[in-house]
């Protein structure tokens, strides 16, 4: 089995900071020491012989030997019972009662710090040649008599608790390393799975999805992913149809200016030029219109590649409506339509205004274009919520379902419209309203269809 560097990451990181805790534990042991189970254990062991003492010698005054021959049974008694070095001493320094015929030297124990418990004996530690030891001291005073000096020493080859304590957490490192193989694993196989779906995406299928599991940041991970690759999915389909939808519109100009190419070629051959001029105009007109199709191309392609423009200007909607209704009023007038407008007084910020009104001459040109003769234009501008609403609504017969969706793609044209155009007016206008974090939408009303836009 292959153990990934994510894995050997994890377990790393995960011995580092057992390996950290431990240290850090130990330090804390140290700092402590006084405070450890064998200090304590020292300090009861000590108070229980100065207890055992005065329960001996009863307050009652007697001699050196006497206190000797009295004491130094029960001092045996008591250094064979703790394992430990047990001896009393007077208040000159002289011993009264040792456990064994030869006194430790405590020299070395009590050139260091000591640790004083709430009692009042002071414990003294050593460790020297892997043997570690503590040294306790107490004085007391006698209700009547001298007072005594207990001493009480311990040596050990090591402590039983630090032991345990370094057992428990070797024991724990294993377990945990064991462990811890099926829970990396279980966290590197979705990146697994993602980098190979990732891999075959780079190999052009882009279909490749992965399966979200939980909630976690790998989970997010997967969703980000599958986002991604719909929105690459969705941006080569559209590229493809955009290819396919150009290759369209300027293989129809082509197509007439080669027959009308031919037909001259025939009529020249014939020596008929009567009609030249006919076909070098229609040739002139397609050139025309084939030039107005590419600049709109341009100009299209321009949203995506450029950066979005500064988003400053404050417009008065009013007036730019007002503006543009009155640059159609000609071809109202023409085709003697209706207008019916109803404008607020309101004002649109950080917002780009040569981008809202090529927006607004788009649909208005679309309004105007498309309506029938002796048909309405209704224009209405006002306030819903914390949005500007422009609502151009004109009487049309009700779209299909799809195309009130794919109205807004570029060179999508209604079916069965004889109308020339690029289709290219609402898609642009679509990206600019995007780019502005606003919503356009048509839909069929009662008054026909309308464009609905919220900034």
């Amino acid at each position: 089995m292959k153990i990934s560097r994510t894995y050997l990451k994890i377990f790393l990181s995960f011995l580092m900071v057992l390996v950290v805790s431990e240290l850090i534990i130990f330090g804390l042991l140290h700092l402590s020491w006084d405070k450890s189970p064998r200090i304590l254990h020292l300090e009861r062991q000590i108070l229980t012989v100065k207890d055992l003492v005065e329960l001996k010698i009863d307050g009652q005054p007697r001699s050196l030997e006497e206190e000797q021959k009295l004491l130094t049974p029960l001092i045996i008694t008591l250094g064979k019972s703790l394992e430990a070095h047990i001896w009393v001493t007077d208040p000159y320094g002289k011993v009264i009662a040792s456990s064994s015929p030869k006194i430790p030297d405590m020299d070395e124990f009590t050139t260091g710090d000591a640790a004083k418990s709430h009692e009042g004996v002071y414990v003294y530690k050593k460790r020297k040649n892997g043997i570690k030891s503590v040294y306790g001291v107490y004085t007391a005073n006698l209700p009547q008599g001298y007072p005594f000096t207990y001493h009480l020493y311990h040596s050990f080859r090591k402590f039983d608790e630090e032991s345990w304590f370094i057992r428990a957490q070797i024991i724990l490192t294993i377990i945990a390393g064991i462990f811890l193989i099926p829970v990396s694993r279980r966290v590197v196989r979705p990146l697994k799975e993602l980098t190979a779906s990732a891999s075959r995406m780079g190999r052009g299928d882009l279909k490749q999805r992965v399966e979200i599991k939980g909630k976690d940041e790998i989970a997010e991970l997967g969703q980000a992913f599958n986002h991604m690759a719909e929105g690459l999915g969705k941006m080569v389909k559209s590229s493809r149809e955009l290819t396919a939808n150009v290759s369209h519109e300027l293989r129809s100009p082509l197509t007439r200016m080669r027959i009308s190419l031919e037909m001259l070629k025939e009529n020249i051959e014939r020596g008929d030029t009567a009609g030249c001029s006919t076909f070098v105009n229609g040739m002139q007109a397609e050139i025309t219109h084939m030039d107005e199709l590419i600049g709109r191309i341009i100009e299209f392609s321009k949203l995506d590649m450029h950066k979005h423009p500064a988003m400053n200007e404050t417009v008065d909607m009013k007036e730019l409506l007002s503006e543009l209704l009155e640059q159609y009023k000609c071809v109202a007038e023409r085709n003697n339509l209706k207008l019916k407008i109803s404008l607020d007084d309101l004002k649109l910020s950080n917002c780009n205004r040569n981008g809202i009104r090529i927006v607004m001459d788009n649909i208005f040109g679309n309004a105007f274009k498309y309506t029938d003769p002796e048909g309405t234009v209704l224009v209405n501008l006002d306030q819903h919520g914390k949005n500007v609403r422009v609502q151009v609504t004109n009487t049309h017969a009700p779209l299909p379902k799809e195309d009130l969706e794919e109205i807004f793609n570029p060179f999508h044209r209604l079916k069965a419209q004889e109308i020339p155009g690029s289709g290219l007016g609402l898609a642009a206008a679509n990206k600019i309203i995007r780019i502005h974090d606003g919503e356009i939408r048509a839909e069929n009303c009662s008054d026909g269809f309308r464009i609905t836009i919220e900034l």
